[in-house]
């Protein structure tokens, strides 16, 4: 049996928490509604953000003992079946999601002087396809090397370009001509409508992932105290960054102008070649086509891990368990990969590359919820049924009432961004609505149905 080396320490792991959670697409696609973006940031962080934070650092810190993340928190919980079903979720969303993350990539990569990359459909489909199956190869590395780029991802993929932005956004608001106005409080808060608060289950997934640490506890140096601080800073970096490079974002370009795949490289570039710096629009964009990179690689590996270590406890098809010498889930690794070079075509299949970015997002977001609700539930069931396990770190200094208060806030939240999920966002450029919801439910029920199959299955053949 391999014994697994420790080699993460705290810094590591906030890099890992940043890549994981930190969309640099979702800056892209929430300025284009401006200052109502604060509105959706500061309302997902409040109800979702901060909650999913506070819970899987107390959740993370107290189960140590594997890399099986939201399945051993909610197996302690509600047993191995459940369980199951949870990373389930996790997993397959974010299957779903790699070939969005694949687009943003080469749209973005397009910026450096190729731009017919992120018109042409089967151009993209076919980099999207290499790219895909060049990181996960990558993933079969030791765990050491993949987190060296997690820290160069994380620092000059992401922390970097968002923090240019803001530095963009800062003159562009002294010297240019801004693109946002502020007139009444309804510039800030959005009246109701679906198309619109359809982006409010985008941001609860954007800000989804603080989990992934816990997908490589077995190789965490002092897992009870650097899981939660990792998650703490990690949580407020991302705020501060998401929302004030969104805000910047939008007050450089128009939203009738602003592209949702690479909006963020759009936004610098036009300060930039102001003053003519041409060259340094393209090194800063070769640096978060790195960030976006990392942060495909962190969650094509995370998963992956927790489906393995599911398949060892016989609880998925063995054949998943496979590991190589470096303890990496070869087998899952190829099997993801596949489903995802297949959900790829939608960039071709579909009308417009626009809907198939819209209607992957949305689906992943989908599935995000209905994960969290299950991880929310199962904290506070474990503050019951296991009051003698150890929290290095603890939600509320005595009793159970914060846990419970922060838990139904996430349970909330999840609750209205699934519905308001299952409707086209305004960028997506949807006119059919309702054919739109249906095919969006459609694909909830199939999806949601596969892990309850297959347990039925299996109770049955065995």
């Amino acid at each position: 049996m391999n014994h697994p080396t420790k080699e993460l320490s705290l810094f590591p792991l906030i890099t890992i928490s940043i890549t994981a959670v930190l969309s640099l697409s979702s800056i892209s696609y929430m300025a284009t509604i401006g200052l109502q973006s604060i509105f959706f940031f500061v309302l997902a962080a409040v109800m979702f953000f901060v909650p999913s934070a506070l819970v899987s650092a107390e959740l993370g810190a107290m189960l140590t003992e594997d890399n099986g993340g939201i399945y051993t928190w909610v197996s302690n919980a509600f047993g191995k079946n459940t369980g199951l079903v949870a990373i389930w979720m996790e997993w397959f969303n974010n299957v779903i999601c790699f070939p969005s993350g694949l687009a943003a990539l080469v749209a973005t990569f397009a910026y450096v002087g190729f731009p017919a990359l992120a018109t042409e459909p089967y151009t993209m489909f076919t980099l999207m396809l290499v790219t895909l199956w060049g990181i996960s190869l990558f993933n079969c590395l030791p765990i050491g090397k993949v987190a060296i780029l997690n820290i160069i991802g994380a620092t000059l993929g992401m922390i970097l370009p968002g923090s240019l932005l803001i530095i963009c956004g800062i003159y562009w608001l002294i010297f240019g001509n801004v693109q946002i106005h502020m007139t009444s409080i309804h510039d800030i808060i959005p009246s109701f409508s679906f198309v619109t608060f359809a982006l409010f289950v985008k941001v609860l997934s954007s800000y989804s992932g603080i989990q992934a640490v816990s997908f490589h506890a077995r190789n965490i140096i002092n897992p009870k105290k650097n899981i939660p601080l990792s998650m703490i800073i990690a949580l407020l970096v991302i705020f501060l960054l998401t929302t004030l490079a969104t805000v910047s974002l939008a007050s450089i370009v128009p939203a009738s102008e602003l592209s949702v795949f690479n909006g963020l490289i759009q936004g610098i570039s036009v300060v930039l070649n102001k003053f003519h710096l041409h060259l340094l629009a393209q090194i800063i964009t070769v640096c978060i086509c790195v960030g976006l990179i990392s942060m495909t690689s962190t969650w094509i590996l995370g998963p992956a891990r927790a489906v393995q270590e599911v398949a060892t406890r016989g609880q998925a098809p063995q054949f998943m368990a496979k590991i190589n010498k470096h303890g990496m889930p070869v087998n899952v690794l190829l099997i993801q990969a596949i489903i995802a070079s297949i959900l790829a075509t939608s960039f071709i299949i579909l009308p417009t590359i626009e809907q198939a970015f819209a209607m992957i997002i949305a689906l992943t977001s989908q599935f995000t919820v209905v994960m969290w609700v299950m991880v929310f539930v199962s904290a506070i069931k474990l503050r019951y049924s296991a009051k003698h396990l150890e929290r290095p770190f603890r939600v509320g200094k005595r009793g159970n009432l914060a846990m419970i208060i922060w838990s139904s806030s996430g349970i909330i939240a999840c609750g209205g961004g699934f519905f308001l999920g299952l409707f086209p966002p305004k960028f997506s450029h949807v006119t059919n609505i309702s054919s739109y919801v249906t095919l969006m439910i459609i694909a909830d029920v199939i999806i949601i149905t596969i892990p309850f199959l297959y347990l039925i299955f299996r109770q049955n053949k065995n």
